[in-house]
């Protein structure tokens, strides 16, 4: 440092004392004053937080300012009684003339920031590499500036080709990406949303992107931050349950109406045993296709830990059904460790109050040759204060060979029984397979 200095008979007409408390430079001023610290310590300070503390006598102090011709970054101030030697803007240049040191010291202090700097944004850089997320960064143009690998795979672009290139070239209507930004921008708030991206090998995807808006300490808008999720498989999967979802109703109540029709035609006697077997099977081909059809909707938001999407894909299953002919009262996801993650109810009920309980005491009873297992629980309603009881049908839930958790249907135990003519020892006998 320049503990020499600070002792020169010429610098005596700089010496400033402050007092402690007292701030000798605050930040977002105009002032371009240079420091060196004489004796005492002072406090480095963004915004509220400390984040830096100078106590070596020789310090340098407030060169960023002057060097810039720019506003002071943050705010110093005095943790005890200061001694300091303050030269003025207009000074600073005769001032390094006369004592060159000094400005081999400000090259040296530059020197070992920019080295820091550097570490950390290796450091971050290389963390950011670890990340599943795409994670991009651009400035307030939108030029990108930096990426993670994550971010080169789903964009299916090198550095090269994205190098000071501006985002919106990545999306396939870079106008629905301005409106995205804008909109962020004007409510001040983080938001997510799914947008087309142009992969030049894979073609057309779509990305779910949040963003971070990126502020200096003068609110001035610097750029943003982005994570990237490829969601093209759930994308396709809900376009595909929509189209399900617009021919499956009438097709329903055609084949139904086929199957009454047969049965009241060709047996018209038969309203014993065959019947209620017939019932049987019928429920028990119900279980299995919308087993089918909710694994293929809620895997990927269950693997993703996506509890809102979940439960909404979980709503517009009962959405879509005939009430009177749907034998379930509600839906619910187990993880593995048997602890509910996301529920629905077509009652009044709020299921979010289960989020979080743990089916890890009741007993998950079935034959060994079917994946189902049937679960008899009680749960406190207004109408049964002490428990009403239920019961509940669970399948396995997996993506490939990963296990997720379980599927589980709660069922309407008055239509099983009037309907179905069944109790939970009769779901135990029924039959699946697995797939």
């Amino acid at each position: 440092m320049l503990e020499e200095l600070i002792a020169h008979p010429d610098l005596k007409q700089y010496l400033t004392e402050v007092d402690p408390g007292h701030t000798l430079m605050i930040e977002g001023d105009d002032s371009q004053d240079l420091f060196i610290l004489v004796s005492g310590r002072l406090d480095i300070l963004k915004g509220a937080k400390k984040i830096y503390e100078i106590a070596e006598p020789g310090s340098v102090f407030g060169e960023m300012s002057f060097l810039l011709g720019a506003k002071r970054t943050a705010t110093v101030k005095a943790k005890s009684a200061v001694k300091a030697n303050r030269i003025p803007k207009e000074d600073v240049n005769a001032f390094l003339q006369k004592f060159p040191n000094v400005a081999g010291e400000i090259a040296k202090l530059l020197a070992v920031r920019l080295r820091e700097a550097s570490q950390v944004i290796h450091g971050l850089k290389e963390t950011c590499d670890q990340l599943p997320d795409a994670v991009l960064l651009t400035d307030k143009h939108g030029h990108i500036i930096s990426w993670n690998s994550a971010a080169k795979n789903l964009y299916g672009r090198d550095w090269d080709r994205s190098s000071e290139k501006t985002i919106e070239a990545i999306y396939e209507d870079p106008e629905a990406y301005r409106d995205f930004i804008a909109e962020v921008r004007k409510h001040y708030a983080v938001r997510e949303k799914v947008l087309k991206i142009k992969h030049p090998e894979k073609g057309v995807r779509f990305v779910s992107t949040s963003t971070t808006l990126l502020y200096d300490g003068h609110h001035n808008f610097k750029g943003v931050l982005s994570l990237g999720r490829d969601v093209t498989a759930v994308h396709r999967l809900e376009k595909r349950y929509r189209t399900v979802r617009n021919w499956l109703i009438p097709a329903v109540g055609l084949f139904a109406l086929v199957t009454v029709s047969v049965f009241f035609g060709y047996i018209p006697l038969t309203t014993g045993f065959q019947g209620m077997d017939s019932a049987k099977q019928g429920l028990r081909n119900q279980l299995a296709k919308d087993y089918v059809l909710l694994k293929s909707l809620l895997s990927s938001p269950f693997a993703a830990g996506d509890k809102a999407k979940a439960r909404e894909l979980m709503k517009q299953f009962f959405d879509i059904q005939d009430p009177a002919a749907v034998p379930y009262m509600g839906l619910v996801l187990l993880d593995r460790q048997k602890k509910v993650f996301s529920a629905y109810s077509r009652l009044k009920t709020d299921p979010a109050n289960m989020l979080g309980s743990s089916y890890t005491g009741i007993a998950f009873r079935g034959p060994e040759e079917s994946i189902h297992k049937v679960l008899s629980l009680y749960r406190p309603t207004r109408e049964h204060p002490m428990g009403a009881k239920g019961v509940e049908v669970a399948f396995p839930l997996q993506m490939g060979p990963r296990f997720l958790g379980w599927l589980v249907f709660q069922m309407d135990m008055e239509m099983l029984e009037k309907t179905y003519r069944l109790d939970e020892h009769g779901l135990q006998r029924l039959r699946f397979k697995g797939t």
